[in-house]
């Protein structure tokens, strides 16, 4: 049944190339619809601005669409959907569609074209994502309640969810999601139905469930997303080491991940994004054995770089449970060899790591916030100082070594730069060249005969 929009739909808000791609799909006798995501959005108020964001459903055949424009990419042609670009921009268009069984707990086993809008809906997840919308003629299609249940911000399955859970493995991760993105809880329905769902979504694969868990933490509302995966045992299935532990420490882990400091900005960069992602995976990681939290990231697949972050936050060297921040009562020096051992660039994410984690520490929260905070300050004043703290802020490099010394060789080199770091990390002035040069010279007549070096007996 046709329903007016509402306030929170406003056809300046769909950008020109998709309302011209609606409008020629419209004057060839296939009237077109935005639907899914980008529907909930903007009755939701959250504007979206590119053309690729923008999903547009219509009864015309992929054959068809590609006849009425003059580049179609054939992005997803036998599920029916195609890539229009126009003007530059490039706005994907599907045809509605029936779907057959699910045979594999992810697709199905065969798709089928049809011109039944509301039938196209029917096989959506969830009913906030199953309205369509006209901004032609402003008209909102919306068969199963989406926009009441945007109203009382819930998660609702279209129709019966054991059914759709069991199709789709990757319905309930996106409905946990959801609860993080929008700040929305599961109808009780929705989430009772998802236990007995957790065999199918051990089918989905690791790189997906990957993605799924990376967009629930940066979320407005990780809290309630980390604790939805808990409380209805999908957690199990997307980090089943860290399920494996006992409840406080599982608990422990969530409430750091959790922290509000750690969010980043709805509308930040992508490297503030990635920054609050890295933060929260590792504080995920936090309680389980190096080891461990290395295994957790091989398993999941996660991208290099996010996954060399992890390894390194979440591993020995953060010192999450070992009594708080290193040489917390030590001095100057252990401070510097600290930062020589994590880097310039990594030293914040620790920072921020045992900052989160100090907050939860029970009868304990007090003594480790203080600690934290007095070496963040004495991390600071070295910072400030620019101390050395790498080999390449050494006056003498490799090639200096050579020429100092003769008969050096190459394992030795690096032997001996790491000697010179050690020594301005216990005194930053003697990072000279004449003092450093003194003392190379110094370290190499005092060395102890090298047997592979030796000359012949």
């Amino acid at each position: 049944m046709a329903t007016p929009a509402n306030r929170g739909l406003r056809s300046r808000d769909v950008p020109e190339a998709v309302r011209g791609v609606l409008r020629r799909l419209g004057e060839a006798g296939h009237r077109s619809w935005l639907v899914g995501g980008v529907v909930r959005d903007l009755l939701l108020d959250r504007t979206r601005h590119d053309p690729g964001e923008f999903d547009l459903a219509t009864p015309a055949t992929p054959g068809e669409v590609q006849a009425l424009f003059r580049k179609v990419i054939p992005t997803g042609i036998e599920h029916g959907t195609v890539t229009v670009v126009e003007g530059g921009a490039r706005v994907e268009v599907t045809t509605f569609r029936g779907e057959g069984a699910y045979v594999d707990g992810r697709r199905p086993s065969q798709v089928t074209f049809h011109g039944d809008l509301e039938a196209d809906l029917a096989r959506r997840d969830f009913t906030v994502n199953a309205m369509a919308w006209d901004p032609l003629a402003d008209e909102l299609r919306d068969p199963f309640g989406g926009r009441a249940d945007l109203s009382r911000r819930i998660i609702r399955a279209v129709g019966d969810a054991r059914a759709r859970f069991a199709e789709d493995g990757l319905r309930p991760l996106r409905g946990a999601r959801f609860v993080s993105q929008l700040g929305f809880r599961l109808a009780p329905a929705t989430r009772d139905a998802i236990p007995e769902a957790l065999p199918v979504v051990a089918l989905v694969s690791r790189e997906r469930v990957a993605e799924e868990l990376s967009r629930l933490l940066v979320g407005a509302h990780a809290a309630a997303g980390l604790e939805t995966l808990r409380t209805t045992g999908l957690l199990g299935v997307v980090l089943p080491r860290l399920a494996a532990l006992p409840a406080p420490r599982v608990r422990h882990a969530l409430a750091v991940a959790s922290e509000p400091f750690l969010a980043c900005r709805a509308s930040g960069p992508a490297g503030d994004r990635e920054r609050c992602r890295l933060l929260r995976m590792s504080a995920l990681l936090h309680v389980l054995p190096p080891e461990e939290a290395l295994q957790s990231v091989v398993e999941l697949r996660l991208p290099n770089r996010l996954a060399t972050g992890v390894v390194a936050l979440s591993g020995g060297r953060c010192g999450l449970d070992q009594g708080g921040p290193p040489g917390g009562k030590g001095s100057a020096v252990d401070t510097r060899r600290w930062l020589s051992a994590v880097g310039r660039e990594q030293a914040p994410l620790f920072l921020e790591l045992w900052k989160a984690d100090a907050r939860h520490q029970g009868a304990r929260t007090v003594v480790r916030t203080g600690e934290v905070r007095r070496f963040r300050a004495r991390v600071a004043a070295e910072l400030r100082a620019g101390v050395p703290l790498s080999v390449a802020d050494l006056p003498l490099g490799g090639k200096d070594v050579l020429s100092l010394l003769p008969g050096v060789s190459g394992r030795q080199v690096g032997e001996a730069l790491r000697l010179l770091l050690e020594e301005v990390l216990v005194d930053p002035d003697r990072n000279t060249r004449a003092l450093l040069s003194e003392r190379l010279r110094g370290w190499w007549a005092a060395r102890p005969a090298d047997p592979e070096h030796a000359g012949p007996a």
